[in-house]
This record gives C-alpha cells, sequence and structure tokens, in this order.
C-alpha cells in the first residue's frame, strides 16, 4: 500500500474514531504510527437548529411568493368574483365610507337637513379630490383571497387566546368545549360548517387584532374571513348551532372597525337570532340544579348575549334608529362575576384578572344607559313628545349619567373640561397606561352626554337657536371634552383604531362648528372653540405626515379627515368674519 493510500486510511480512520487531528500538531497519532504526513480532510459543521430553521423559513417564504405570484397571474386572467373587504386605506373607498358616517355625526335627528343646511357634500369631495399630490393617489383595491389557516396556526391563536386572558374583554370562545380542530379538513363536509367557521373567524380575529405578536406576523387574517365568510349561506341554516352564533358575532367584531357597521350589523342580526333560538337573552329558570359543565356553557352563552346587546345598543345610539335586541324581551341581570368588578377594570395591561371574569370591551352599565337615551329621546314615539316632556327627560337622563360616573373609579372618572382647556387630570406617564377599554368607557360617556343634550336640537333648525340654550352648552362641553381627551393622547387614533373612534370625534368637531356659526356674536367660548379644533386639525397633519414617511400607500381616511376640520375652520372664520 502506497504511503498515500496508507495516509488516507490513517486520516479516515481519525475521523471515524473521533481521535482529534487539529493540524496544528505536526501529526496525529495514527498518522504518526504508519510513519506518513497527516493529511486531513474536515467534516462539514452540523448547522445548528435555529439555523436550519430560517433556511427553511426563507425557503418556504420564497415558494409562498411564487404561489402569490401564481395567483395574481390567475386572478388577471381570470377576475375573481369574489368582492374583497373594506379597504380602509383607499381613497375612494375611504370617502364613501366616511361620508355615510357623517350624516349620523349631528346632535339632532334630523341629520341630512341639517348637515346639508351648512356643509356641501359635492363641494367637500371635489375640493379633496382636486388637492390631492400624486403621492396621494388612490391606491388600486386590493382582493383578499379566500384562504384557510393550517391546523397550526389555529392551535397558536388557541393558546394565545388561553393564555392572554382575551376572554376577559372579548368572550366569544369557550375554550372548555372547542370545536374540533378536524373540522379544518376540507374533506370534513358540509355538516361541521358551523365548527369550521367558528375557527377559521375566530383565528381571523385574534391574529389582527394581536398581529403584533412575532407568532402571527405572516398569517393573513383578512384572507381567513374571507374563507369564513364563503360558509355563511350554510350557517343561516343552522338555527340552534352556537358556533354558527359564535362565527357570525366574531365576523361582526372583525369588520365593524373596519369602517362598514353595515355589514357587521347584518351579521349581527343573524347572531342574535340564533341567540334568542338558544335562549340567550333569557337565565336558565334552574340554574342552580345544573351540573357544573351545563352552568358553564350556560354562562358562556350569557356572556356571547352581553357582547351582542353591547354591540347593538352602541349601532343604535350611533344611528338614532332601533336596538335589535328590544330590552323588555329579555332579562338584564348583569353577570354574577361582572357586579364584583369595578367599572373600569383593568385600567392598566399589566393588572390580571379571573380567567373567567368577564368585563367586555366597554361598561355593561353604560351600555344599559345608551338603551334608554334611544328610547327616551330617538325612538319614534319620543319624538312625538312634547317640548316640555322632552327637556324634562333630558335633565333626569343627565342626572342618571352624572350618577353612573359617580360609581367610576375616582381617580379615572371623565371629567368636564372647562373654558381653560385643563386636561384630564391624567398625567402623561397614567395616561400612557390606559388600555383601550379605560378609553372607549370615557369616549362614550362623553358621546351619550352630547346624544342626551344634542337632543334639544330636535325641531329646530341647526342654525336657529335652540329652546334650551343651556342644554345646548353642554352638548358643547361634551364635545370639548372628547376633543381635549384625544388631543391629551393622540396615539390613541391610528390606522387599526381610526373608524371605532370616527364618529366620537366628527361628532365633537361638528358640534363646535355648530357652536362657533350659531353663536358667533358672543364673544366668551370662539377662541377656544377654534383653538380646539386647529388643535385636532394639528393631530391628523402630524399622523398624516408620519404615515406618509413611513409607509408607500397613504391611509386615505387621515387626509380626509384633516381636510374636512380644514374646511370647517374655513367655513367658522367665514361666518364670523
Amino acid at each position: 500500500m502506497s504511503d498515500i493510500a496508507k495516509t488516507r486510511i490513517a486520516c479516515n480512520l481519525c475521523r471515524r474514531q473521533k481521535i482529534r487531528c487539529d493540524r496544528a500538531k505536526p501529526a496525529c497519532e495514527n498518522c504518526r504510527d504508519a510513519g506518513v504526513d497527516c493529511v486531513f480532510t474536515p467534516i462539514p459543521r452540523r448547522k445548528k437548529p435555529r439555523e436550519q430553521l430560517e433556511e427553511n423559513l426563507a425557503y418556504t417564504r420564497q415558494l409562498e411568493e411564487s404561489l402569490r405570484s401564481l395567483h395574481r397571474r390567475e386572478n388577471d386572467a381570470f377576475p375573481s368574483p369574489i368582492p374583497g373587504l373594506f379597504d380602509s386605506s383607499g381613497f375612494e373607498t375611504s370617502l364613501t365610507a366616511f361620508l355615510w358616517h357623517l350624516q349620523y355625526c349631528t346632535p339632532g335627528v334630523t341629520l341630512n337637513a341639517q348637515l346639508a343646511s351648512i356643509f356641501d357634500f359635492n363641494d367637500f369631495a371635489h375640493q379633496l379630490a382636486s388637492s390631492r399630490l400624486p403621492g396621494e393617489e388612490a391606491r388600486s383595491t386590493n382582493y383578499a383571497l379566500p384562504q384557510w389557516p393550517t391546523r397550526y396556526v389555529v392551535e397558536q391563536v388557541i393558546g394565545h387566546f388561553a393564555t392572554s386572558q382575551l376572554y376577559t374583554i372579548f368572550p366569544i370562545l369557550d375554550l372548555e368545549s372547542l370545536p374540533s380542530l378536524n373540522s379544518l379538513d376540507p374533506d370534513a363536509g358540509i355538516m361541521n360548517a358551523g365548527d369550521r367557521a367558528c375557527l377559521v373567524a375566530f383565528t381571523a380575529f385574534i391574529t389582527r387584532i394581536e398581529h403584533h405578536e412575532l407568532a402571527f406576523l405572516h398569517p393573513t387574517p383578512d384572507s381567513y374571513l374571507q374563507a369564513a365568510l364563503s360558509l355563511v349561506p350554510q350557517l343561516i341554516m343552522e338555527h340552534t348551532n352556537i358556533r354558527a352564533l359564535q362565527a357570525l358575532l366574531i365576523m361582526s367584531l372583525y369588520i365593524a372597525p373596519l369602517g362598514q357597521p353595515q355589514t357587521a350589523q347584518l351579521l349581527l342580526s343573524m347572531a342574535i337570532r340564533i341567540l334568542y333560538n338558544l335562549g340567550g337573552h333569557t337565565i336558565h329558570s334552574s340554574l342552580d340544579s345544573l351540573s357544573p359543565n351545563a352552568r358553564r356553557q350556560h354562562e358562556h352563552l350569557r356572556s356571547l348575549f352581553w357582547l351582542c346587546y353591547s354591540i347593538d345598543k352602541e349601532m343604535s345610539l350611533r344611528k338614532c334608529q332601533a336596538p335589535l335586541i328590544h330590552d323588555a324581551d329579555c332579562i338584564l341581570d348583569l353577570p354574577a362575576s361582572y357586579k364584583s368588578a369595578p367599572s373600569l377594570q383593568p385600567f392598566f395591561t399589566d393588572q390580571q384578572q379571573s380567567p373567567r371574569q368577564v368585563l367586555f370591551p366597554s361598561d355593561l352599565r353604560l351600555s344599559l344607559f345608551k338603551s334608554k337615551v334611544y328610547q327616551q329621546l330617538y325612538s319614534q314615539p319620543s319624538l312625538q313628545a312634547s317640548v316640555t316632556t322632552r327637556l324634562r327627560i333630558i335633565r333626569e337622563l343627565d342626572h342618571e349619567l352624572h350618577e353612573l360616573k359617580a360609581q367610576f373609579p375616582a381617580s379615572y372618572q371623565p371629567e368636564t373640561v372647562f373654558e381653560t382647556g385643563t386636561s384630564l387630570g391624567l398625567s402623561d406617564a397614567s395616561a400612557r397606561g390606559l388600555n383601550i377599554r379605560a378609553v372607549t368607557v370615557h369616549l362614550e360617556y362623553y358621546h351619550c352626554l352630547t346624544k342626551i343634550h344634542g337632543a334639544s336640537l330636535v325641531g329646530h333648525d341647526v342654525t336657529e337657536e335652540s329652546s334650551a340654550p343651556s342644554s345646548l352648552e353642554l352638548c358643547y362641553q361634551a364635545a370639548r371634552s372628547t376633543l381635549l381627551y384625544l388631543s391629551r393622547m393622540p396615539f390613541l387614533i391610528n390606522e387599526e383604531t381610526f373608524w371605532i373612534y370616527a364618529q366620537f370625534l366628527l361628532t365633537a368637531v361638528l358640534a363646535l362648528h355648530y357652536r362657533l356659526i350659531t353663536r358667533r356674536r358672543d364673544t366668551s367660548y370662539p377662541h377656544e372653540d377654534l383653538s380646539i379644533l386647529k388643535s385636532t386639525l394639528d393631530i391628523f397633519v402630524q399622523m398624516k405626515n408620519k404615515n406618509a414617511e413611513s409607509s408607500s400607500r397613504p391611509f386615505a381616511p387621515f387626509m380626509i379627515t384633516e381636510a374636512f376640520i380644514r374646511y370647517l375652520i374655513n367655513l367658522s372664520c367665514s361666518f364670523n368674519a
């Protein structure tokens, strides 16, 4: 055997037997014994699991992009018949939604007539469209192709929901009686439509509101929701299926913040009908005799009722239209766990709650109060009442709202902002710590105050003096409080929350505009009210500029709102000239 062959055998033997050969020494032991030079052939380094995972993910993303390109080419050749979800960033769709919302933002009830008397929709839209810069052109409408989430993604969502205590605010799914994950199988059949729609809609909702979580960076919630919406025709047939109820409710919760409450309300109406069929609007007559499992399921059904109730009453008061749920047909005892919970807790995001405690997105007592405001001031029978009767009801409701506010934690009660423009008594640190629920309660309180005292305008043109000037001044005060509250915490308004808070904001802006054009000879407030409107305008100027710097696709609602507030300021100044 040649020396070279001996060397190769020796070195290979070193490798197989893991005998150290570091090449820094003259020779390893086997080579030295063979009397030849050591020839070392390094073994490729085994990749660490994390490195291998990153390579696999990169390869997967490359495949996904290839599939997307293929889908785009196919869609160009064969347009998808499936309508896309509302494009909340597109200019044309956003302007249409903005003008639709605007008609429900006036204090009284003759909404279109009042608004048209001082506001030219066509003129505003024309000015806005002609003033757009090249970089602000509307982007093409996106169509989200239906996509079914993988079992892995659904399991991740369920795990996150279980550990994050989201059930406290959104009691949409009872984790102890989950639908079978086998329903996600494409071959599961039509009989599992409720289970499948429930899991898919749930996955869409959680991956959307928790998109900042590392585990949910790649899922596509809009596509998941499109897949769930494709099952709606089947859900209509499931009259007593709680899975269908949960699916429809979750889809409504998903769509409403996108700026299309009409669609959300339609889905909610179907969910409420199933809820009635299941008896969720009442309390079981022999609740104490139920088994622990049956009692838990009934409590979850009641939580679904209260979630439907709160959404329905908010939509009803915003539009001054009849609600879907009538109080006389329901048992309105609050959940037992809710009674012991402070009204605005958890105020801070780091507070821990019991897994079964339910607080909901807003205070249920405010939801009950909204129902009363509509019935006594905006329902058809109430509109026929005399002026004296209506003013008495306004005073009574104002007193009741004041008593309700007194039950909130003392440090975080919605405070009236007086003429000096003082803040709400919140330090900057505590303001940043407030969570969405606390913010919602504050803004809903001011909105209720506006709706109560704005009802004094019924029967009057908006440009005329009200029969109750003191009541109308409280309406204006609530508007100031709303805008000053938002100016203290402008970070509350972003692309995800804009359509949630849009009506509160626009109602307040319009109310102060009315104040400026109807009391232009009064020197007590115009300067301050104009200053508040200009401060609100500055917020949207900054948000629009920040959005333009960080995104190649401008968020159209910021641009439209900025233009709208500027339009009202110019109009107000011309009235007071």
